[in-house]
C-alpha cells in the first residue's frame, strides 16, 4: 500500500515538473526565438504583438533615406489598423485577414519576405519534448527517500529484476553468483569462460555491477542509471513502438509536404510544416538515443535467454523435489523395494527412460503384427 502511494506521489511530482517546465518554456519562447533568429538569420525580424496568436516574421527593409522612412511609416500604419480593428470592426477574423492582405501588398512593393507563424502550434512538440526530458532527469536523480523520484523507482525495480534474472541464470548453470560479484572484472571474465553460461552475459554482469555501485553510493556517474534504464527498459520494451512512431512521424511529414505541394498550405504560413518537422526531429532523436543505448544482442535473443533461465530454474526445482520424493520412497521400501527400481537421478534421465520404453513397446507390437501376418 505504501509503495503504491509513493508511486502515485512520484507520478504526480513528475507531472507537476513537466507542466511547470512546459509553461516556462512557452512563456520564454518569444525571447528565445528572437535571440536565435538574430544569431542565425540576422536579416529577419519578428513582430509578436500585432496578431493575437501569430508572429509576423519579415526580412528587413534594406532601403535607405527617405524611401525607408516612408515604407516604415506605412508598415506601422498597417500594424496599428490590425491591432485596433480598423479594417473590420465587426469581425476580428475578417480584420486579421484584411490586415494580412495589406501586409502582402506592402512586401510586394518593398521586395521583402513575409511569414505568419503560430508559435503555439509550430513549436508545441519541442516544448513537450524539452519538458519531458527535464522532468525525466529530475525524477531520475531525486533522492529515493523523498518519495518523488518516480523514474528512479522504476529504474530500481529494473535493477532488481535484472539481478534476479542473473541469479537464476547462474544458479541454473551451478555457478555462484555472489562469488562472481566479489572479484575484479578480469577475474570474472576469466571465470565465466570456464562455465556453461553464454559469453554475452559478461556484458550484463558488468552493467549490473555498474548500477549496483551507483545504487550503493560507490559511484556518482550520472550516465550509469540513464544507460542502464535505456538499455534494459526503454530499448527492450519500447524499441518497436519507437520505430513505429518514427514511421508514423515520417508519414505525417510526407502528408504535410504533399499539402504544401498542392498549395493548400500557403507558403507564407509554415506553422503546420514546422510542427511536422519538429515531430519527426524529436522521434529521430529518441530513436537515435534508444539504439545508442541498446544492448548489442537482439531483443529476441534476450527473450529466449530469459525463458531459458526460467525453465532451467523450474526444472532444477522439480528435479530437487523428485529427488526428495524418490529418496523417501527408497528409505521407506528398503533396498529391495520396488521404489528403488525406477528411481532416476534427474528428470532428463526419467524422460529418456520413458521414451525408450515407448519405443521398445512400439517395436514389440510391430514385430507381433508382422508375425501374425
Amino acid at each position: 500500500m505504501a509503495e503504491t502511494r509513493n508511486r502515485s506521489t512520484g507520478f504526480i511530482a513528475f507531472a507537476i515538473i513537466f507542466l511547470a517546465v512546459m509553461v516556462t518554456t512557452i512563456s520564454l519562447q518569444e525571447t528565445g526565438v528572437k535571440k536565435a533568429l538574430a544569431a542565425m538569420f540576422p536579416n529577419y525580424e519578428i513582430f509578436a504583438g500585432v496578431l493575437p496568436a501569430e508572429w509576423i516574421i519579415m526580412s528587413r527593409d534594406l532601403s535607405s533615406g527617405e524611401n525607408y522612412g516612408r515604407q516604415r511609416s506605412r508598415l506601422n500604419d498597417i500594424f496599428y489598423s490590425i491591432r485596433n480593428g480598423e479594417y473590420d470592426p465587426q469581425s476580428s477574423t475578417t480584420n486579421e485577414l484584411r490586415g494580412k492582405r495589406e501586409l502582402h501588398e506592402h512586401v510586394l512593393n518593398t521586395g521583402q519576405t513575409l511569414y505568419f507563424v503560430n508559435p503555439y502550434f509550430a513549436f508545441m512538440p519541442l516544448h513537450i519534448f524539452f519538458a519531458m526530458i527535464v522532468a525525466f532527469l529530475v525524477s531520475m536523480f531525486l533522492p529515493q527517500s523523498s518519495g518523488l523520484a518516480w523514474v528512479r523507482s522504476k529504474m530500481l525495480r529494473e535493477y532488481e529484476r535484472v539481478g534476479s534474472l542473473l541469479e537464476k541464470q547462474f544458479d541454473a548453470h551451478d555457478v555462484d553468483f555472489s562469488a562472481m560479484l566479489g572479484v575484479s572484472r578480469e577475474q570474472r571474465e576469466h571465470m565465466l569462460r570456464f562455465t556453461t553460461l553464454p559469453q554475452v552475459i559478461i556484458n550484463e554482469v558488468e552493467d549490473y555491477m555498474a548500477i549496483r555501485r551507483y545504487v550503493n553510493g560507490e559511484s556518482s556517474n550520472p550516465f550509469t542509471p540513464l544507460k542502464f534504464y535505456f538499455r534494459y527498459r526503454i530499448s527492450a520494451s519500447y524499441g518497436n513502438l519507437i520505430q513505429g512512431l518514427v514511421s508514423g512521424g515520417a508519414a505525417i511529414l510526407i502528408f504535410v509536404i504533399g499539402l504544401r505541394g498542392l498549395k493548400l498550405i500557403p507558403q507564407e504560413e509554415p506553422s503546420l510544416i514546422l510542427m511536422a518537422l519538429s515531430i519527426e526531429f524529436i522521434l529521430l532523436i529518441v530513436l537515435m538515443i534508444t539504439f545508442a543505448g541498446s544492448a548489442q544482442e537482439e531483443r529476441l535473443d534476450r527473450v529466449v535467454k530469459e525463458l531459458e533461465a526460467e525453465q532451467r530454474d523450474a526444472i532444477k526445482h522439480q528435479t530437487d523435489t523428485l529427488h526428495e520424493v524418490l529418496g523417501g520412497n527408497r528409505h521407506g521400501s528398503g533396498s529391495g523395494g520396488g521404489g528403488g527400481g525406477f528411481g532416476s537421478d534427474s528428470i532428463a534421465d526419467y524422460e529418456e527412460q520413458r521414451l525408450l520404453d515407448e519405443v521398445l513397446s512400439m517395436m514389440i507390437k510391430e514385430a507381433e503384427r508382422k508375425r501374425s501376418v
